[in-house]
């Protein structure tokens, strides 16, 4: 009966996770895909068809684990889903930005559309520096709403826990093993 109480433990566990991260390493890229499983907050839900622009940022962190230190620093950048209503159309505009790069623009129908896409960006490709290509990594993601200042001095930001997995060495092929 205890390792069914685990399973189940286990499970549950598993399912409470704020966001969805998979990640695939190739030797020089990584292609990081990640969603938010959450309801986004009332507050960002009820300013989306008002025109207002609507920002998801997503912080992403890609280390180095170690075991007697911190772990190394091998890319930090942040990926922000905008959605902004026009009145006009009708229609919603929405643009995923890499680190200050649009990387994808697309018009959307309706407001679950526009959910949709801040929720889910969709499939990131990181380019590794050669030099920082290290055996093992360990991603990280989380998504926030909105960023404020209350009393002038403490800032507080709603938005998920971390969420992260590791990444074991890639295989070689047989033919960069032989030129070894």
């Amino acid at each position: 009966m205890s390792i069914a109480l685990t399973l189940i433990l286990t499970v549950a566990v598993a399912t409470a996770s704020p966001m969805a991260l998979e990640a695939e390493r190739d030797h020089e890229t990584l292609r990081v895909s990640f969603r938010l499983l959450e309801d986004l907050p009332a507050a960002i839900d009820d300013t989306l068809p008002t025109g207002v622009v609507v920002r998801v940022r997503y912080p992403l962190r890609v280390r180095t684990p170690r075991r007697l230190w911190w772990d190394n620093k091998v890319w930090k950048g942040e990926v922000v889903t905008v959605v902004v209503f026009d009145p006009v159309t009708g229609r919603y505009r929405g643009e995923v930005i890499l680190d200050g790069v649009i990387v994808t623009s697309r018009e959307l129908a309706d407001l679950d559309a526009a959910r949709g896409f801040l929720t889910d960006p969709g499939a990131v490709l990181l380019s590794l520096p050669s030099s920082k290509r290290p055996p093992a990594l360990r991603v990280r993601v989380r998504a926030v709403f909105d960023s404020s200042t209350k009393w002038l001095f403490f800032p507080s930001v709603d938005g998920t826990e971390w969420v992260e997995i590791d990444l074991p060495q890639p295989e070689q092929s047989p033919e960069a093993e032989a030129a070894d």
